[in-house]
């Protein structure tokens, strides 16, 4: 393998992050790094700015020397993420593409290329691949997508000094304040701020009793307490809140769980008034099954006062809102939280360039926070990768908070506390009936949620 020296990158590095920051930057690389005199103007959106990089003069040292470099992908293009997978994949594939033109038009010769692969919601085959992945040269992967498939792989990425940088890993039980040995970086905010959300949001509806239901993983067992707990902080007495009532990511048949439900709905009814009684759901797509089953075995389920409430897992998931499920999503309404995107111009500009394209449509079909942040995360890869100025896993994970702290994207800020994005406000989508979309139903963004007064914006309430 070929020395790689750190100048270049460095220079590349700050080139892009200056690209993505969004404002007028001028750098000079200054004659100590040596790297010749070719100067580079780049405009793009309303940004522009001049570098000087590479012409040669450290022969094959640094970065710029003709390598290609592989950044791996875990995506679930096939199980109950794949509506995100699928976004996540098509966003990640626009984001090589665009860091491969920017570095072109730098002067620099390097190439990123996409190693991707579907683990299906899977940790033995995520583990597989990711084993895979190191052989060939991949030192930093975006993905997985689910916290339990990152706790079930952090081992082996710690160990082997593989960087982890997941758009949708909340889980709480995941967060670390000390990263010194933890090469798992989450590009969403844990759950802790999702939970406070989904319990105000619930309570501002009018519920005086829950009754929460979970996938039985990292992600649903602690988002699903994470809500309790709040929800206890809100004024729900623990007697009026039923469960957590887990169940195992692979169900197929929620008869029993249906059943639970409907006992519970019941009595919770006479306690407080049945139109005080509120469901909670954290699951993934698998809700799009339980649904139509409960319509059929306990129907007034389905025309409760207040609707089921849902979380991320859900919101903006087009196979939820789709001609076959979308009825009876819309029935519940299923408000869903969401992390803000933050619309700023590279989001609008992006948006804009892929506008009337099925890439946009599966991009924006998986929950766009997370499918714009499988952009964003290949960018922050990259980055990484050219402010270490070395494909090293050690030195990615120790530059990484830092180019990420420099980072604005297409979500906005990508600051970090510890491992995790720093928290922020949430929106709430719902499901209707509609007739601008070709399955007639819909997801619209029904309210927001502050982060810094704890209060629920309805446009449209559910």
């Amino acid at each position: 393998m070929k020395k790689r020296g750190t100048s270049t990158g460095i220079v590349i590095g700050s080139l892009i992050i200056g690209l993505l920051i969004g404002a007028a930057i001028v750098y000079a690389a200054g004659p100590s790094l040596g790297l010749g005199g070719k100067t580079t103007t780049i405009t793009t959106g309303s940004v522009t700015f001049t570098t000087t990089v590479g012409s040669g003069a450290t022969g094959s040292s640094g970065l710029c020397n003709g390598q290609t470099i592989p950044i791996g992908a875990l995506n679930d293009l096939s199980s109950q993420l794949s509506a995100q997978g699928q976004g996540d994949l098509a966003a990640e594939q626009i984001a090589i593409q665009d860091l491969n033109s920017y570095l072109k038009t730098a002067g620099c010769s390097l190439t990123f290329t996409l190693d991707s692969d579907d683990y299906h919601l899977d940790t033995p085959t995520a583990l597989t691949d990711i084993q895979a992945m190191y052989a060939s040269g991949v030192r930093v992967v975006v993905g997985p997508l689910d916290s339990g498939t990152a706790n079930g792989i952090l081992s082996y990425a710690n160990s082997n000094h593989i960087v982890l940088i997941s758009p949708s890993s909340t889980s709480p039980a995941l967060h670390f304040n000390d990263v010194t040995n933890v090469y798992l970086f989450r590009t969403a905010p844990n759950d802790a701020a999702q939970g406070q959300a989904d319990a105000r949001e619930m309570v501002d509806r009018g519920a005086q009793a829950v009754i929460i239901i979970n996938r039985d993983d990292t992600y649903g067992n602690g988002l699903a307490n994470a809500t309790k707990s709040f929800l206890e902080k809100d004024g729900i007495s623990a007697a009026n809140i039923k469960g957590p009532y887990s169940y195992p990511t692979t169900t197929a048949d929620f008869s029993t769980l249906i059943t639970q439900i409907g006992s519970d709905y019941s009595s919770l009814s006479s306690a407080v008034g049945a139109s005080h009684v509120a469901i909670f759901s954290v699951s993934f797509q698998e809700i799009g099954t339980l649904l139509p089953q409960a319509k059929t075995e306990n129907k007034a389920l389905l025309s409760t006062t207040l609707p089921w409430f849902g979380v991320d897992g859900t919101a903006q998931n087009t196979v939820l809102s789709n001609s076959t499920t979308g009825p009876v999503v819309a029935q519940v309404r299923l408000p869903s939280t969401l992390f803000n995107v933050v619309n700023n111009s590279k989001t609008l500009d992006f948006y804009n360039r892929f506008k009337g394209t099925s890439t946009l449509a599966k991009i924006t079909g998986g929950g766009a926070f997370y499918t714009l942040e499988g952009y964003d995360d290949v960018w922050l890869a990259a980055l990484s990768i050219l402010s270490a100025g070395k494909n090293d896993g050690t030195a990615i994970h120790a530059i990484f908070p830092t180019v990420a702290a420099d980072f604005y994207g297409l979500t906005g800020w990508e600051g970090l506390t510890g491992n995790d994005r720093i928290p922020g406000s949430y929106q709430i989508w719902k499901v209707v009936a509609t007739t601008s979309s070709s399955s007639g139903y819909g997801w619209v963004l029904a309210g927001t949620w502050d982060y810094n007064t704890d209060t629920v914006t309805w446009i449209s309430p559910p």
